[in-house]
């Protein structure tokens, strides 16, 4: 049975009088997840009163999501089903994610769409850093600024086509130059919806496990894996709970998203 999710509602805080909407979610399947991320989504669609949304939450049992574009066929179907795992599609884009251990946010927010998806991606990513920051010493956590674009890691043929974490794009956050948090957004109209996946431990590192690739490309983007991602409890220097990174998240993205 999924609880009655923990939600607090904060403003005026921005200069257009928008209220924002914070909703904390624990231990949630997948499918559910998704369909309240839809749900959130469609409710600013469709009703101008309707508050932004930062959603956090995390998955029970552990589940794959693939981008709204990716084909179903570059899961192992079977081997997910032996591990109890569950494949979901997000309604954003981007490449599979391992769901496990980790910490889960979706912002739904209006924004003119003169501003730009890189901007608001960079407004949400930062306001994320900051209440990640809050952990402890978190100073090494950083947003990149090399020049690698989102698009180039999606070539065909290459392993980052595959795993969202396997590429690190401009203004994604890092630590020591490994990949911390990957993003997944999509607009709709005036309202875009984004996606993060926070890793707390290593789970992320069994996504290759699952792939329908042969197994030298698994070896190869474990390889990658290890060597390009980081997690929270790298960060710190300790375990990180979910309902720890959520609550930190939760008290300092509104006021820095709107400062």
């Amino acid at each position: 049975m999924i609880q009655e999710p923990k939600i607090e509602v904060l403003g005026p805080v921005t200069k257009r009088e928008q209220l924002w909407r914070i909703e904390v979610e624990l231990d949630c399947p997948g499918r559910y997840n998704m369909e309240r991320d839809e749900e959130i989504t469609r409710d600013l669609i469709e009703n101008e009163d309707s508050p932004n949304c930062l959603r956090l939450y995390s998955w029970k049992p552990s589940s794959i999501s693939l981008g709204y574009q990716q084909s179903v066929e570059s899961i192992d179907v079977e081997a997910c089903r032996s591990a109890g795992i569950d494949i979901v599609r997000r309604p954003t884009g981007g490449r599979a994610v391992l769901h496990a251990n980790e910490l889960t946010y979706a912002v739904a927010l209006r924004s003119d769409a003169s501003d730009g998806i890189a901007a608001v991606h960079n407004t949400i990513t930062l306001a994320i850093l900051h209440g990640l920051q809050q952990l402890g010493n978190g100073e090494e956590l950083t947003i990149t600024s090399g020049s690698s674009k989102i698009r180039d890691a999606y070539m065909p043929g290459e392993i980052s086509n595959l795993a969202c974490f396997a590429s690190i794009a401009r203004h994604e956050v890092t630590y020591r130059g490994r990949k911390i948090m990957g993003s997944a957004q999509r607009r709709f109209g005036d309202v875009v919806l984004q996606h993060g996946s926070i890793p707390l431990g290593p789970e992320h590192l069994r996504l290759p496990d699952f792939m329908a690739i042969p197994d030298d490309r698994k070896a190869a983007m474990s390889r990658l894996l290890i060597k390009e991602t980081a997690t929270l409890s790298d960060v710190f220097g300790r375990s990180i709970t979910v309902s720890e990174a959520a609550d930190c998240v939760a008290r300092h993205f509104v006021e820095h998203i709107c400062s």
